[in-house]
């Protein structure tokens, strides 16, 4: 599958945009229990984000461990290694966050679903009566801990893209999250912000779940009937939800036109899922623990939030074994009061279990069949088929009430149930941003809700965007002049019958501007209501118009505007008279929660970034810490070693010898009260010691004695007479040349060493005093130690050092060398290129001279001729000339 999508990316989208620094698209599939994502940029096209782990998908939440009394001295535990700390520290460990995003503190039904899954944790009301969790008395907003799972990802993304563009330019700057469709708009609001308080602030859309699904699903089955719509269901159950999104899918006959998708329907349970399945197994576990021990009694098993968490990992793992096997073993050490407890688990006898919820399974499909947004509903039988997705859609019961409900046939499991929706989502994002060129995609949505108002608080609700409304959409609205408005009127918005904002409309600089003499008719307002792509309902204007002749109704929300009216300054009325416009201030207040404020944003985003690099200082010490112990473990073997005992210089293995169980020791007894720099300290001195160590060993045939250190003088001689001779060979052939172009008044000398050599020749000559000094030095000492007879005392390390020096900077200085021949050739390239040119320069003023004799000649024909006998000789000369000095140029190069 994974095929289709990448091959409908790279075909038409060569990544090319205006912005040099090309960024990346990430997309993540926010799950309840399990996130997934992946990431498109001009280096990594659909490259899924593993794990480092190298697991295809990741735990949804992180833990949270206290390291001092600083309340930022924490570690932050992300992936799969919170699993298992949710038995131990269940206080600590804040899982599967989804359901408590935009939900009020008084919302109990959330908190207490929630509170059996996850027992021990703490969750408190904000300042803002949204929720959050206190872990060892510091609190965290629930906004603020999925901002925290969400950076790990994006770092981990921005990792990868640097391994694929090691420049640095490719990283992530924009993020498309999945979103249950039934998702309100204070749970929609909220996963906005988690985006905004990211360290990066990243733009941030939602892309419905089912809709992504689709997308990626279509993408895989591209051979559509041309001209024919066909319709599917898209039937996803996750963790927390069961969702059913009914789409049409029409292929226009006209092949070069997109593809269309549009929604057509939908039905959920927000309650049904596999955390349903997951807890009804815990009560079986639960059940059947408390009747064999019937010492324990069931309050002091609830009182224990270590007992309540082994036994829902249990049922987790119970409830997977399931899907395949129809028994499962429970074991669990030490449940309570040292009692290990084992039972099994039949699939039978959790189904029986279930039997009252196995009639809900297909609740969401008939949902989305009974309440379409088409004017021509369809029926079950006109679908093509239904799609699975989603981690329970593989619970047997499951498929099997499906199969009861419609045909097998019908039931396609043709998408990958854990990535579809990444995929598609990831897709969708791209599209939304216009991120990068793609093949054209026609998507039309609908929302699932209504949404309406109600101003100055009216009895009765005016629906502006009705359930089945395509979005994004705009729509202006006037208002009637209003009795009680003097300072301000309040607009109410609702989602569903349910208030969500109140936007205050400033009415205080009407009374100044639109006197009653100017407006007879009073003033009425437009008002401009939007739904964005993100299905977030919003005041976006409102101006104050003023009434000069009659062209509204009677009173409250009058008529509906064409939205490209309300962006001039003056409108025209129903007698073709322009209207004056004033524009008002809104305020905003959210209720019954309120969102985060752009400092709390700050701040929070503030927070994230100070532990990120907390963190990060955190891992690289306890690197360090792990590559130093490795080292020595290492190194203490390596000595053992016979015949590096026998061979190797003694004072190096005696010195390494020492350090290897100090340094053990001094890990031992609180390397926590060191630096990074510490340690890399102690691992240089170690590699360097066997650095050392090895060279001996590897030049143990090297004799070492008075002839090869005469060599290495001989070959500090040869390199000094090769750059004489380079030297003498540039003065040489500028000699001749000056020789051949002194008519031209040129200062060879001068232009020689005014050429300006490219980057890559400069910087193979950078550094060429500083070598020339150490080849002199090291060239100084092996003379001394010769002549004063110092080379049969001198110890074998130290001759063997003096060696591998010499060496080095003599191949270092040859290099210099052929880089000063490079440049000596480039020279003298340029040179003959400028001479040329002045060659050519003189050419063109004696054509011009000859064409004046030539004028002359019509009176002077004697003159001419003179002139030409003259001329002629000087011209064979300057041909002459510049063969001769083209000639010398090449013998020198």
């Amino acid at each position: 599958m994974r095929c289709s999508v990448v091959f409908w990316i790279i075909s038409i989208f060569l990544l090319h945009t205006t912005n040099p620094a090309l960024a990346a698209v990430l997309g993540i599939d926010y799950g309840q229990q399990f996130l997934k994502a992946m990431v498109v940029s001009p280096q990594a096209p659909m490259e899924l984000i593993l794990t480092p782990e190298s697991k295809r998908k990741d735990v949804s939440g992180l833990a949270i461990r206290k390291l001092g009394s600083n309340p930022d001295d924490i570690e932050r535990l992300f992936g799969s290694s919170v699993g298992s700390l949710s038995t131990r520290f269940p206080k600590d460990t804040l899982l599967h966050l989804k359901p408590l995003l935009g939900k009020p503190g008084s919302d109990m039904n959330d908190m207490t679903l929630y509170l059996r899954e996850h027992p021990g944790v703490e969750i408190v009301d904000t300042k803002r009566n949204s929720l959050a969790f206190k872990v060892r008395g510091t609190e965290y907003s629930v906004e603020e801990l999925v901002a925290m799972n969400i950076q790990e990802i994006i770092n981990r993304a921005n990792s990868l893209l640097k391994e694929k563009d090691p420049s640095g330019f490719d990283f992530v700057d924009r993020l498309s999250l999945t979103v249950p469709e039934f998702f309100t708009q204070h749970q929609r609001k909220a996963l906005l912000d988690v985006g905004t308080i990211t360290t990066d602030n990243l733009q941030t859309c939602l892309v419905n779940d089912g809709l992504s699904v689709l997308i990626n699903f279509a993408f895989k089955h591209r051979d559509f009937t041309p001209g024919e719509k066909l319709y599917y269901i898209v039937y996803d159950m996750g963790s927390g939800s069961t969702k059913a999104s009914l789409f049409s899918i029409m292929q226009p006959i006209n092949d070069t036109e997109p593809l269309t998708l549009e929604i057509g329907g939908y039905g959920f349970n927000d309650r049904l899922g596999g955390s349903k399945f997951t807890l009804d197994i815990a009560s079986l576990i639960q059940n059947r623990f408390l009747e064999q021990h019937k010492a324990v009694r069931t309050f002091s098993l609830n009182a224990s939030p270590k007992s309540l968490a082994k036994i829902v990992q249990a049922a987790e793992k119970a409830k997977l074994v399931l899907s395949a096997n129809s028994e499962a073993h429970v074991s669990i050490e030490s449940l309570i009061d040292e009692i290990d407890f084992k039972t099994t688990i039949s699939r039978s006898e959790f189904e029986e279990f279930i039997q009252e919820g196995v009639r809900d399974i297909a609740g969401p499909i008939e949902g989305a069949l009974s309440t379409q947004f088409w004017d021509d509903p369809i029926d079950l039988d006109d679908l093509s088929g239904i799609i699975l997705t989603g981690g329970s859609s593989r619970v047997p019961v499951v498929q099997e009430q499906l199969s009861k409900f419609v045909p097998e046939e019908k039931i396609l499991r043709s998408v990958n149930a854990d990535e579809s929706a990444v995929n598609g989502a990831t897709v969708r994002g791209v599209k939304i941003f216009d991120a990068f060129k793609t093949k054209p995609l026609n998507i039309i949505e609908r929302s699932v809700f209504n949404y309406g108002i109600k101003v100055q608080q009216e009895e009765s609700e005016e629906i502006i965007f009705h359930r089945g409304t395509e979005y994004p959409s705009q729509k202006t609205i006037t208002i009637d002049p209003l009795e009680k408005a003097n300072d301000k009127f309040t607009i109410d918005l609702y989602e569903n019958d349910r208030i969500f904002k109140t936007v205050a409309v400033s009415t205080k600089d009407v009374e100044r501007s639109f006197t009653s003499e100017s407006c007879p008719l009073g003033v009425s307002y437009n008002i401009t209501f939007t739904l964005s792509h993100n299905r977030i309902f919003d005041v976006d204007k409102a101006e104050a118009i003023c009434q000069k002749n009659s062209s509204v109704g009677d009173s409250g929300v009058d008529s509906e505007k064409d939205v490209t009216d309300v962006n001039s300054d003056t409108s025209k009325n129903s007698k073709g008279k322009p209207s004056r416009k004033l524009k008002l201030l809104l305020t905003k207040d959210d209720t019954p929660i309120k969102h985060m404020s752009s400092d709390e944003k700050y701040q929070c985003r503030k927070h994230i970034s100070f532990l990120v690099k907390t963190d990060k200082e955190r891992y690289e010490l306890e690197a360090a810490k792990n590559s130093l112990e490795a080292l020595l473990y290492e190194t203490r073997i390596y000595l053992e070693n016979t015949d590096i005992i026998e061979t190797g210089p003694k004072i190096h293995l005696e010195r390494l010898a020492e350090l290897i169980p100090d340094y053990l020791e001094w890990l031992e007894d609180g390397a926590d009260d060191f630096k990074k720099g510490d340690i890399e300290e102690k691992i240089s001195q170690i590699q360097k010691l066997r650095n050392k160590i090895e060279t001996y060993l590897k030049y143990l045939s090297e004799p070492l004695d008075g002839k090869q250190f005469k060599d290495m003088l001989e070959k500090s001689n040869n390199l000094s007479q090769k750059l004489a001779d380079s030297k003498q060979q540039v003065n040489d052939t500028i000699e001749l040349i000056e020789d051949k172009v002194a008519e031209f008044d040129l200062d060879v000398h001068e232009e020689y060493s005014k050429i300006s050599l490219p980057s890559y020749i400069a910087r193979l000559l950078a550094g060429w005093d500083e070598t020339l000094s150490s080849l002199r030095e090291k060239t100084t000492s092996i003379e001394t130690m010769i002549e004063s007879g110092a080379l049969e005392q001198t110890d074998r390390d130290d001759l063997l050092e003096m060696k591998l020096s010499f060496d080095e900077v003599s191949i270092e200085f040859e290099k210099k060398i052929n880089a000063f021949n490079m440049g000596k050739d480039y020279r003298f390239r340029e040179l003959l290129s400028l001479t040329q040119k002045l060659e050519k320069v003189r050419k063109r003023k004696e054509e011009r001279l000859r064409k004046s004799m030539a004028e002359m000649n019509n009176s002077t024909s004697g003159l001419f001729s003179e002139a030409t006998d003259t001329l002629e000789p000087s011209s064979l000369s300057s041909s002459t000339s510049t063969e001769t000095l083209t000639a010398i140029f090449h013998d020198e190069l």
